[in-house]
């Protein structure tokens, strides 16, 4: 059966008879998908269908979840209740209801634009600080619609969110939130739609003055393609489907194909919602989507967690789940797993053990050097969280082995080359045959061995890696120079910049470097090594890298010396901080490739200090 609606007669059925099944995702639109979804509507280009799931009510026991009115785009955002990240659980059954198979994101973009708003976190900013976010409401600029311009993100319409309204100091917009549609009760019914004459009187009283005729024609004609857009377009096909459960299940799975694909993720945490007990807490039920939420959001706002930079999320703590249940520890689409281990899964996430190993798996990973930004991905530290969850570990010893471990992992790219689900099945199996007293990382490693990757740690691959890391490598450069410079400065984390010591740009360019005394035919060497990892240092948030900027580096020390560059007092201080030779022929630009490679040069001094403070093993 199927049928069509307009976006008037539509959205007041939202937490009153329609709602989001266990088995959906999570909203996840951007604001320009939303924006580009509402120039659409007024555009009259097509939008697709809704599936409707409609089941008899006798027995039925499907979780139901309300739509989101007012969404935040941040895990572990807590400083206004009735912004949030994720669907709330329909604590009671209406007599009668439908849920949403596929159009959920539409939807929501429609009701968050129309009734609700978007909150997003300025780049940058600390997310604990509530002044970090920025909550926005859907306006439409009522200056745009003429198909023959050029409009902005390819919008003829130019719908954006924003902070506040009206006309701009610019003089060629004037915006007009969404919401204006709407009269001033609290409740989204159909009655709370304005009619065309009271939204067009509404708008008129708003327009100012100084608009000359055309302009206020314009914005009337816009205004009037927007009510006309929510309340006239029969915008939204339903297709209602009767079924069971499973057959919605396939339906579903069978639909997102053509949208934003349903993952694994989704497939497994509508699963477990089916296996796991339905817990009653205070005020509202909560099952496994509830309570997987719930985790990842109290790992991501934990202070210490967060600042070193680690957020949580379903596939993480899935991911784990599986591993220590005993099941293969991958997503699979076709949602077949072992009943009886997602059940035994349920009994590890609900024990509180299970949450605290994750939380010293991190804060010691933390501690021995790898932050969220010297981490390949949070899975090289998920055999570190079974170690701990299923042995009485100490972790206040030396930790050697987990730091052998992470090193070894993150630095040979283990992960990557091997595959994830047979690295962590490898270490699965050890990790139950050990004794507890100590990781059993070198067991590990010599399994994996053979398989087209490094497997160890020792004084040659630190060479290979010496040679190999640069200023692009990620995750391994953020290793080694945090390992450089120990427990005072992270590379990769927000407090500290990774610099190059020579700039970068000069370095590529012939004509300056001619001119500074390097023969001609060592400018492309110094083109291909100007991002070597000896060529690059640490520098903390003190402004000492904007003071350095493009500077050459002998005119940087001079700065330096005169106490002109944050924190550091003089040249020696910082030779000695950041291992550079003191040789001032080396500080010149024809002496870059002593300053690097020289036996007195930086490769060599960092080398020596990689030697201690990496947890190398001495070759076999």
């Amino acid at each position: 059966m199927s049928e069509t609606n307009t976006v008037a007669e539509t959205l007041p059925q939202l937490n009153e008879s329609l709602f989001i099944p266990c088995l959906q995702r999570d909203y996840c639109w951007s604001q320009k998908q939303v924006e580009m979804l509402w120039d659409s509507l007024l555009r009259g280009l097509p939008l697709g269908s809704l599936l409707v799931w409609d089941r008899n009510i006798e027995n039925r026991e499907d979780p139901a979840y309300q739509f989101i009115r007012h969404y935040v785009d941040e895990r572990g955002y807590s400083h206004e209740k009735e912004v949030r990240r994720y669907s709330k659980r329909l604590p009671n059954f209406p007599e009668s209801y439908s849920l949403i198979l596929d159009g959920q994101q539409r939807l929501t973009s429609f009701y968050i634009g129309l009734y609700g708003s978007y909150t997003t976190r300025i780049h940058g900013a600390w997310k604990q600080n509530e002044s970090s976010y920025n909550r926005r409401h859907l306006y439409l600029d009522l200056f745009s619609g003429d198909d023959s311009d050029s409009h902005d993100r390819g919008l003829v319409h130019e719908f954006d969110f924003r902070k506040s309204g009206g006309l701009n100091s610019a003089g060629d917009s004037y915006w007009l939130r969404v919401g204006t549609l709407l009269d001033d009760t609290q409740e989204l019914t159909e009655a709370a739609f304005l009619d065309q004459e009271q939204f067009i009187a509404k708008v008129k009283e708003e327009l100012p003055t100084s608009l000359s005729d055309v302009e206020r024609s314009n914005a009337i004609d816009s205004a009037e393609q927007l009510w006309r857009g929510v309340n006239e377009r029969e915008a939204i096909l339903y297709q209602t489907t009767l079924t069971d459960e499973k057959t919605a299940r396939e339906l579903f799975i069978r639909r997102n194909k053509g949208g934003i694909e349903l993952s694994g993720v989704d497939i497994l945490l509508a699963l477990l919602t089916g296996y796991w007990e339905t817990v009653e807490d205070v005020g509202a039920p909560k099952d496994a989507k509830n309570e997987i939420e719930e985790f990842t959001e109290r790992l991501s706002g934990d202070e210490r967690l967060s600042e070193e930079g680690f957020t949580f999320g379903k596939r993480f703590t899935l991911r784990t789940l599986l591993l220590l249940s005993g099941e293969t520890p991958s997503f699979r689409k076709d949602g077949r797993y072992d009943g009886d281990l997602l059940s035994k899964a349920e009994e590890i996430f609900r024990d509180d053990e299970f949450e605290q190993a994750v939380r010293d798996a991190f804060e010691l990973a933390a501690d021995l050097g790898f932050h969220n930004a010297a981490l390949s991905s949070k899975t090289v530290v998920t055999p570190v969280v079974q170690f701990l969850y299923e042995t009485d570990y100490d972790t206040t010893g030396d930790n050697e082995e987990i730091h052998y471990w992470l090193a070894t992992a993150v630095l040979n790219g283990i992960f990557g080359d091997i595959g994830s689900q047979r690295v962590l099945e490898t270490a699965r199996e050890h990790i139950q045959e050990s004794d507890g007293h100590k990781f059993p990382a070198g067991a590990i490693l010599a399994d994996l061995s053979g398989r087209g990757t490094t497997t160890h740690l020792d004084e040659e691959v630190l060479d290979t890696l010496l040679d190999e890391v640069n200023y692009q490598s990620g995750s391994r450069r953020n290793v080694l120079l945090t390992h450089l410079y120990g427990s005072d400065r992270r590379a990769g984390h927000t407090a500290y910049e990774v610099d190059h010591i020579f700039p970068r740009g000069k370095l590529a360019n012939r004509e300056y470097l001619e001119e500074q005394g390097v023969a001609p035919e060592a400018v492309d060497w110094y083109k291909e090594h100007r991002d070597h990892i000896a060529n690059l240092q640490l520098l903390n948030g003190d402004g000492a890298n904007q003071s350095k900027g493009d500077r050459d580096f002998s005119e940087w020390l001079e700065r330096v010396e005169e106490g002109e560059v944050g924190s550091l007092a003089t040249k020696k201080e910082y030779f000695e901080t950041h291992w550079i030779p003191e040789n001032e022929a080396q500080h010149e630009y024809p002496q870059f490739e002593q300053f690097l490679m020289a036996e007195s040069g930086r490769k060599q001094s960092i080398r020596e200090q990689l030697r201690q403070t990496l947890p190398l093993r001495n070759s076999v």
